[in-house]
């Protein structure tokens, strides 16, 4: 189930937003059709990956496996590199950051996947993770947080790697070291930030072969396909 896509259909929608500037300007972009992943890539998958590749276990995993009871959960602490190479395995490869927003924000530019008005019962975030003292939750904890394409999870629980890096968008007015280039954009918040990173808007840069801090977890992903 939770390697099942979703098709986003061609046409226009609403990208970006007027409230910061390294995500201005607000604007209308045209996509074409595309698959995604209804849920990020889980543990069990990506254990399933290791094992037909030999691929190195995230930093967090004792003795190259999931920490237990954790399998459905979103693997997290991994690279962008890493990322890719699960991608290529399965056949796929990573949204780009086009994609994903659309998938996120549905064709009306929504703040957060369900809507403009934040609802914490939707996802998990810093304040509702540290109530339940909890970190990532199964990938298919929150089907009321879904997009208008009925993709999950794409705000909150992991942040997540998309192809692009991190560079202003043209017309915006954004200058800085950090939006110069090298990084990678990882969307969507995650279970340490706050709602505000959780909006579909946001975006930040890592470094490629970054994986995360050991108690503040770090980027998962999901994938994509072009549409036949």
């Amino acid at each position: 189930m939770t390697a099942e896509m979703v098709l986003v259909p061609a046409g226009p929608f609403v990208r970006g937003s007027d409230e910061f500037d390294l995500e201005a300007p607000r604007r209308t972009e045209v996509l074409p059709a595309f698959r995604i992943d209804r849920y990020p890539v889980t543990c069990a998958a990506y254990l399933a990956f290791m094992e037909a590749t030999g691929h190195p276990a995230p930093p967090d995993w004792p003795d190259g496996r999931p920490p237990t009871g954790r399998l459905d959960h979103p693997v997290e602490r991994v690279s962008w590199h890493d990322a890719r190479a699960y991608a290529a395995w399965a056949g796929k490869r990573l949204p780009t950051e086009a994609e994903w927003e659309k998938a996120a924000r549905g064709t009306d530019g929504n703040r957060w996947p369900w809507g403009d008005e934040f609802e914490e019962s939707r996802c998990i975030v810093w304040d509702h993770a540290m109530a339940l003292d909890v970190t990532t939750m199964p990938v298919t904890a929150h089907p009321s947080g879904a997009s208008p394409f009925d993709v999950e999870q794409l705000a909150g629980n992991v942040e997540e790697w998309v192809e692009d890096e991190l560079l202003p968008y043209p017309g915006s007015s954004h200058s800085s070291p950090m939006a110069a280039g090298g990084l990678r954009v990882v969307k969507g918040g995650s279970w340490f930030y706050t709602q505000e990173h959780a909006r579909g808007a946001y975006r930040r840069g890592l470094p490629p072969d970054f994986t995360g801090w050991s108690q503040a977890g770090g980027p998962g992903f999901r994938c994509a396909q072009d549409s036949e």
